[in-house]
């Protein structure tokens, strides 16, 4: 045998004793090739870190709109954010959007599918809304000629407010990607939006800009609700809006407002 290859067979053998006495899931370990790293910070509600719209329907109808919810946006390749000219494409940002429906679980009386177990209350209905929504990153400018990854998301509704059916509490899935050379390289975020009829909260500012359209902010728009799932349900419920399947349901007032 040639001797530059023992060292090789060695190697070779060793390996194939350590596989043969580890169990199959040690075994087979990922390899983990490039990615982007992608973050978001909300900035409608930081205190409790979600993105906020306000329709401006129900008991809150005509004091105000706000369909833009904004999130400070970072993304990075190996630790350091990327840098490209105005002639190259660039990062490219892509927004999907789910709704969070509650379902009033009743098992199909054909099929028995709908309820998972006795003791199931709600059930969650994801409904994919990404149409009635436009997300537009603007990057950080060092220059005229060049863009870096780090600046802000701005997400919009384009859908029809005055229908109170969007008061949810909504999934954002934020994924960015590049391509370098012939490899595309991915990343993916998930944030949080709660889409609100009306603002909870009393306090109502309203700013005329220049152009003499209004800008209003809500400064707690969520009152002294914590989850957006329950202000959702809550709200969609003062609006009249009854669970999935077309069963009534009844609602009590513990602390009435």
């Amino acid at each position: 045998m040639n001797h530059k290859l023992l060292p090789l067979v060695a190697a070779f053998l060793i390996l194939v004793v350590a596989l043969g006495s580890t169990p199959l899931t040690f075994a087979l370990t990922p390899v983990f090739g490039p990615k982007l790293e992608v973050w978001t910070i909300p900035q409608d509600d930081q205190k409790r870190e979600k993105g906020i719209m306000v329709l401006g329907v129900g008991e809150g109808a005509g004091l105000g709109t706000d369909l833009m919810s904004q999130h400070k946006l970072l993304i990075t390749y190996n630790g350091a954010p990327l840098i490209w000219s105005s002639l190259e494409a660039g990062v490219t940002v892509v927004c999907n959007f789910v709704e969070k429906d509650k379902v009033n679980v009743l098992p199909d009386p054909k099929t028995g599918d709908g309820q998972q177990f006795l003791q199931e209350n709600l059930m969650t209905k994801l409904v994919d809304v990404s149409t009635e929504f436009v997300c537009k990153p603007r990057w950080k400018v060092p220059s005229h000629d060049y863009y870096e990854s780090v600046g802000v998301l701005d997400v919009y509704f384009v859908g029809d407010n005055t229908n109170p059916s969007w008061i949810a509490d909504t999934i954002l899935v934020v994924t960015a990607y590049i391509t370098i050379g012939r490899t595309v390289i991915w990343g993916t975020e998930i944030q949080d939006i709660c889409i609100l009829g009306w603002s909870m909260g009393a306090v109502i500012y309203g700013i005329t800009k220049p152009d003499g359209t209004r800008h209003y902010i809500f400064p707690n728009a969520m009152g002294t609700y914590v989850s957006c799932e329950d202000l959702a349900l809550y709200q969609r419920d003062r609006m009249g809006i009854l669970l999935d399947k077309g069963q009534d349901y009844q609602t009590e007032d513990v602390y009435p407002a």
